[in-house]
C-alpha cells in the first residue's frame, strides 16, 4: 500500500513538472500588460485631442473656451500657455509609461 501511494505520489509531481505550471511563456503580454497599453493609447489620445484643440483656439479666447474644453486630468490653467506645457508634460509621461510596459509604439 505505501509503495503504490509512493509511486502515485512521484508520478504526479513528475507530471506536474513536465506541464510546467506557473510558468511565464516569454514574449506573450500578459491581460493585464494589454489592459495598461490600451488604457495609455486611450488616455494619449485624449491628450493629443486636447493639445489641438487648444492650438487651434486664440489665446482670446481660450479663457472661455478652457471651460468647455475642461479637462482637469490635463491641465486645470485657462492660459494657453500653461495648458499647453502642461498637455506635453502629461504626453511625455504617457510616453515614457508606455515604453514600461512595452507597449507597441503610439499612433494617431
Amino acid at each position: 500500500m505505501n509503495t503504490i501511494m509512493k509511486t502515485g505520489l512521484a508520478t504526479v509531481t513528475f507530471l506536474a513538472v513536465l506541464t510546467g505550471c506557473g510558468q511565464s511563456v516569454p514574449g506573450i503580454q500578459s491581460k493585464s500588460s494589454f489592459n495598461e497599453c490600451t488604457d495609455i493609447n486611450k488616455k494619449l489620445l485624449q491628450t493629443d485631442e486636447f493639445i489641438e484643440k487648444v492650438e487651434r483656439t486664440s489665446a482670446f479666447h481660450l479663457d472661455e473656451a478652457a471651460v468647455a474644453l475642461q479637462n482637469p486630468r490635463v491641465s486645470t490653467s485657462n492660459n494657453k500657455k500653461d495648458m499647453l506645457k502642461d498637455a506635453n508634460r502629461r504626453k511625455a509621461k504617457l510616453l515614457a509609461d508606455s515604453q514600461t510596459y512595452g507597449c507597441k509604439p503610439y499612433k494617431k
